[in-house]
């Protein structure tokens, strides 16, 4: 255990003094804030409420009451204040905006439609490239140039001893 500066003794706790330090919640100095609060409360409560009533009511430990808290405020108008355009046209240019919209839409979903068939056959050319690797995997290999491979050179002993039929070659 560290020596504290102010401590006489470093074994014995009971012989330690409390001489140059300060705790802050003995009840002696929170009676003092106490004391101190309750003057400035009596000053100045008027005035707190009216500017800021949630600090007084947090000095005094209290919660704060509905009449003092703020409501959100919610912009109240007639429901059919905001006309849409639609309504302002006649039939005939209402006719034909609704056209033009829908052949918009149709063009859209003509579009989409065509990217879709495209990404489609991608997806299958790859997918067919894919099994054909799968199919083929047995003839696709890395190959080594050094080394002789399943092939024989028609001059071995051994092509010519299998294959050739005269046994014995004149000149």
């Amino acid at each position: 255990m560290k020596k504290h500066k102010s401590d006489q003794s470093k074994k014995s706790s009971s012989r330690k003094r409390k001489f140059g330090r300060t705790n802050p919640n003995h009840p002696y100095f929170m009676g003092l804030l106490k004391t101190e609060r309750g003057e400035y409360l009596k000053d100045n409560k008027e005035k707190l409420l009216r500017e800021k009533p949630e600090i007084y009511y947090q000095m005094i430990n209290r919660k704060l009451p509905k009449k003092y808290q703020e409501r959100p405020t919610v912009h109240i108008a007639p429901v059919n204040a905001f006309v849409p355009p639609q309504s302002k046209l006649s039939k005939e240019e209402l006719d034909a905006q609704m056209n033009k919209e829908a052949e918009e839409r149709r063009i859209k979903e003509e579009a989409a439609r065509e990217k879709k068939r495209k990404d489609k056959l991608e997806e299958e050319r790859i997918e067919r490239s894919k099994e054909a690797t799968l199919r083929e995997r047995s003839r696709i290999y890395w190959t080594d140039a050094h080394t002789q491979g399943r092939w024989r050179s028609i001059h071995s002993e051994e092509y010519q001893s299998r294959y050739k039929k005269k046994k014995y070659e004149y000149y």
